[in-house]
């Protein structure tokens, strides 16, 4: 991947290759925090969970931006590349997770065996958010927080073809981005008012594509910049960056006092909106206090091992809960589950997701050196 940044001439995004912005790093250390925070302390940071959104809308412009990129160098987009691409990102660190869940339902975690071997299968086989529409309300264990997994690859199983097709058959960017907003409106009709609202069933999140706002939000906002040759994006307003800034900052303390009001999950548009609109503007304007600060050395640590603590924490936290171990002090408690929960996922990300990530390196490369047409020999 290119090493190309913004940074150098802000705005100019068409048509160009990303590179690596370390202000995304910083956007998903963010992500990570939020979710950290709520998992550790809900009474207090009961919005962290809108960190989910902000992955979801993150991974559906990174996954769309680089997908276009390689249509404008190559003429055309590899899904078997894609889809290897995610293998060696996603299943290592995700088996080596499930493995050590399957021995702990047998040993430390053998009162809730039964159900965490359920849990391990389903988030093998990247179907955690289905969990409810089985089970409905039972209560889940150390692998509650896959459900964000499995909506995802679920979406990339779809949106990577659709993109292939559409790029192939030289579909306009904007009729394709047409039918995304469409399909992403048909889906919250659908969802929120139809079978939330009106049939009043609570799990209406769980099923695949009644929650795609955040990934489609991510996919447009890559569509749209990549292709913004009349310069649009150069001239968005900062105010509503900041607007949305606070609008997160505020919802991470007093999501409780809203949200058990919130029938038709009003408040996840509006977050999923204003993560995309400081999105598409730290990377169109690449404004130089934003990039600075989302490019401080700790955020961008944070965003580097985001998927190890992601996969890691909760399971840490579930281990080192007060139920589990009620003669610990809470001080104490909440420092070894901080403690446990960095040493497991910085143990998996440089042991396994790395080098894992490496591997996958040399393998598309040794895979694109044996697909290259030979030159013919010419006597």
């Amino acid at each position: 991947m290119s090493t190309e940044s913004f940074t150098s001439e802000p705005g100019r995004v068409a048509h160009r290759s990303m590179g690596h912005l370390g202000a995304l790093d910083g956007l998903r250390g963010i992500a990570i925090a939020l979710v950290f925070l709520v998992h550790l302390y809900a009474p207090v940071f009961s919005g962290g969970g809108s960190g989910v959104d902000l992955f979801f809308v993150l991974s559906g412009f990174l996954i769309t931006k680089l997908a276009l990129e390689e249509h404008d160098a190559r003429g055309s987009v590899s899904r078997s590349d894609f889809y290897l691409r995610r293998a060696f990102r996603i299943l290592p660190a995700l088996l080596v997770l499930m493995a050590t869940m399957l021995v702990a339902s047998f040993t430390v975690l053998s009162d809730v065996g039964g159900v965490l071997r359920r849990e391990v299968l389903f988030s093998t086989f990247s179907a955690g958010n289905l969990w409810p529409l089985f089970y409905g309300f039972e209560p889940r264990t150390a692998l509650a927080h896959t459900w964000s997994l499995g909506f995802e690859e679920q979406f990339y199983l779809v949106w990577p073809v659709i993109l292939v097709v559409a790029l192939g058959a030289s579909i306009p960017w904007r009729r394709l981005s047409r039918g995304v907003i469409m399909f992403s409106i048909a889906s919250i009709l659908i969802g929120r008012v139809v079978v939330a609202g009106a049939l009043h069933y609570p799990h209406w999140g769980s099923i695949p594509f009644f929650d795609i706002d955040g990934l489609a939000l991510g996919c447009l906002i890559a569509l749209f910049l990549h292709h913004d040759d009349a310069g649009v994006s150069r001239r968005l307003p900062r105010w509503p960056a900041v607007l949305a800034t606070f609008v997160v900052a505020g919802d991470l303390f007093l999501a409780r006092v809203y949200e058990p009001h919130d029938h038709y999950n009003v408040r996840v548009l509006v977050l999923r909106v204003a993560f995309g609109y400081i999105l598409m503007y730290v990377v169109a304007m690449a404004p130089a206090a934003a990039s600075r600060r989302l490019s401080h050395p700790y955020l961008k640590a944070l965003g580097r091992w985001s998927y190890s603590l992601y996969l890691w924490h909760l399971p840490v936290f579930y281990m080192l809960s007060n139920e589990r171990h009620p003669g610990i002090p809470r001080p104490a408690l909440v420092m070894l589950r901080v403690f446990g929960a960095f040493a497991a996922a910085l143990a998996s990300y440089y042991f396994v997701e790395r080098p894992a990530l490496a591997y996958g390196r040399r393998v598309r490369a040794a895979r694109a050196v044996r697909l290259t047409p030979r030159p013919a020999n010419v006597d």
